[in-house]
């Protein structure tokens, strides 16, 4: 018997597998968190069955899916009957709960393969996000980190995650690295719907934590956003500040960017090219002719003290106007020196 659940019901299941039917671009650009795309049509199949129910109608267009996905029936059946082995309860969707689910679950009916249809779709799902993000009331302080670039900020917030520490990665889930360079290397940026639904998640799972650790960052993160709740608490929460030398910022670029240096020239000269409204033309194209003559700790130290120093001010910031502050040159024992003040805020 075709089974629906509405997506309350279904976020209180204990062990849920989701299935997205939709296309890989449709699922790339946003989907349930967890979820597998096994798809019904691919890209190319899905424009094509448009334009079928554009020019001719939609008769037409459902014959050649049906022509489509025919072939494709036991293959996709059989992935989700996995699925189904493993313990877990299926949960079928697609744009908006329409034919392409429908079908699914009743083929997985016929196979006797249990299986929900969710009620509105991936449709229902962004708007849950949406309204939950706005409404949400975060319990926790949070503890922002801060410090220049390079001086190891995204590693210690790793160190203190693995040590049992409630961390939220911000730069992680937007798959950018917040700066000037942040995307160089890292392929695709994370899309809004992404981003938003995997910040949630974090979010309800650590609300009752003592605390949370974050980032210093902008309200924007690459081409995302962070929501009002977390960034108003990231401005009222106590803030950390890590230091390290330069020569020490300096070596840890190098490292974090080596691979992408010989392979990614083109863009690293594009972003540098970028920054030339604030360096001026001179120091632009010093820039750019010591990339190109394979200068890297030259380029790395200039773009610090010049570009990122300046902008960020954490050079010259005042320790009073930090809650605590940290020595990082050595990462590890800076993290131990860092959890050590944040069991002063367990009280």
């Amino acid at each position: 018997m075709h089974r629906v659940i509405s997506l309350a019901d279904a976020l209180k299941l204990d062990n849920p597998i989701y299935i997205d039917m939709r296309s890989p671009a449709e699922f790339a650009n946003g989907a349930i968190p967890g979820a597998v795309n096994i798809p019904l049509l691919d890209d190319a199949e899905r424009k094509e069955i448009g334009t079928i129910y554009k020019h001719t109608g939609p008769e037409q267009a459902s014959e050649q899916g049906l022509a489509i996905v025919s072939a494709k029936l036991p293959a996709m059946v059989g992935s989700i009957r996995e699925h189904h082995r493993s313990g877990r309860t299926v949960v079928v969707y697609c744009w908006r709960g329409g034919m392409r689910s429908k079908s699914v679950v009743g083929i997985l009916d016929i196979m006797g393969i249990p299986a929900f249809q969710l009620l509105g779709g991936y449709k229902a799902y962004r708007r849950y996000v949406l309204d939950a993000l706005e409404a949400f009331r975060l319990k926790p302080p949070v503890v922002t980190l801060c410090g220049s670039t390079g001086v190891g900020k995204t590693a210690l917030l790793a160190l203190l995650k693995e040590r049992g520490v409630p961390v939220i990665d911000l730069e992680g889930l937007a798959n950018h690295r917040g700066s000037a360079f942040g995307g160089v290397g890292l392929g695709k940026p994370a899309t809004a719907q992404n981003f938003d639904a995997l910040i949630l998640a974090e979010l309800i799972a650590y609300n009752d934590a003592p605390y949370i650790v974050v980032e210093c960052e902008s309200k924007r993160v690459g081409n995302v956003y962070v929501p009002e709740a977390l960034f108003a608490a990231m401005k009222q929460g106590p803030k950390i500040l890590a230091r390290a030398g330069v020569e020490t910022r300096v070596g840890r670029l190098i490292d974090e960017y080596l691979d992408i240096y010989s392979s990614r020239g083109d863009e690293i000269r594009a972003s540098i090219q970028a920054l030339n409204k604030r360096l001026g033309n001179a120091k632009t194209a010093q820039l750019l002719a010591a990339f190109a003559a394979d200068e890297v700790r030259e380029v790395v130290r200039t773009l610090l003290v010049d570009y990122y120093d300046p902008l960020y001010g954490y050079e010259k910031a005042d320790p009073g106007e930090f809650a605590f502050t940290v020595d990082a040159e050595d990462l590890s024992a800076a993290a131990a020196r860092i959890i050590d003040y944040l069991k002063t805020l367990r009280g």
